[in-house]
């Protein structure tokens, strides 16, 4: 792939570490963090769905009750960026609560079962050894 200190089983445990905390910073509105995390059209995209869920005096709580499998399924490298395109299976309890506390939309007690596809980038010339989320897609 044209990174020579890639490994794919370090790859994936962290980024189900970055899965968990993007979500749970997207759920709190944690700017700052997603901001280190997420590639520009990502983070604007996220930092929009924040702010509509702030001016509604809405919450939203993601808890993932279970990390089924992460698995790469995509890797290769264009130029100075390298690629990995990783599927996430979980179960996730999604929670919209307005500004009184009641819930808008999902259900505290139903599981929801979440296929996700995660693309990362890293510039391999760059001596920041981090990736950036720059694409998302699930299949739910």
């Amino acid at each position: 792939m044209g990174d020579r200190s890639f490994e794919p089983n370090s790859f994936i445990s962290g980024s189900r570490t970055a899965y968990d905390i993007i979500l749970t910073s997207f759920a709190s509105g944690d700017t700052d963090t997603l901001r280190a995390l997420l590639g520009d059209d990502v983070y604007d995209g996220f930092q929009r769905a924040i702010r509509a869920r702030d001016t509604r005096k809405e919450t939203l709580e993601t808890t993932v009750v279970a990390a089924e499998s992460t698995e790469i399924v995509e890797a290769g490298a264009s130029g100075r960026n390298a690629e990995v395109t990783v599927k996430f299976s979980s179960e996730i309890v999604n929670v919209t609560r307005d500004a009184e506390g009641e819930v808008v939309s999902g259900d505290a007690r139903d599981v929801q079962h979440v296929t996700d596809y995660w693309t990362f980038v890293r510039d391999l010339k760059s001596r920041d050894p981090n990736w950036k989320l720059v694409a998302t897609r699930s299949e739910n």
